[in-house]
């Protein structure tokens, strides 16, 4: 169980999908990120060792972010944090809290799809 205040919650994240969206003009459609669900998040930080183990690997240039235990958000998902249209983040793994509590907080690693990192 992970006890976080409830005060270090002061980041808005969106899930969404991209979507075809009509543009109203004579290109027709573009994808678009469209949100589908808002959750207040918190930015979890490693610890230097962590931080060192992950040299090399694929989750080398990911961040991690606390949110209230949400079973709609999947791996499926894009992500952007505080209305940031220009970053847009994939999720490389949700790791769920599955103890009993009433306050249970999910972490979810995101990495920037701009980077290229396929």
């Amino acid at each position: 169980m992970m006890k976080l205040a409830i005060s270090r919650l002061n980041h808005l994240i969106d899930f969404g999908v991209t979507e075809q969206v009509d543009t109203g003009t004579i290109d027709g459609t573009t994808a678009q990120f469209v949100s589908k669900q808002r959750l207040h998040c918190a930015f979890y930080q490693r610890s230097q060792s962590q931080q060192y183990s992950l040299l090399g690997t694929k989750l080398e240039d990911t961040i991690v972010v606390a949110v209230r235990s949400q079973y709609h958000v999947d791996k499926s998902m894009l992500a952007q944090i505080d209305g940031d249209v220009d970053v847009t983040y994939r999720i490389v793994a949700i790791s769920r809290d599955d103890s009993h509590s009433l306050q249970r907080y999910d972490l979810i690693t995101l990495k920037d799809v701009t980077k290229g990192d396929e």
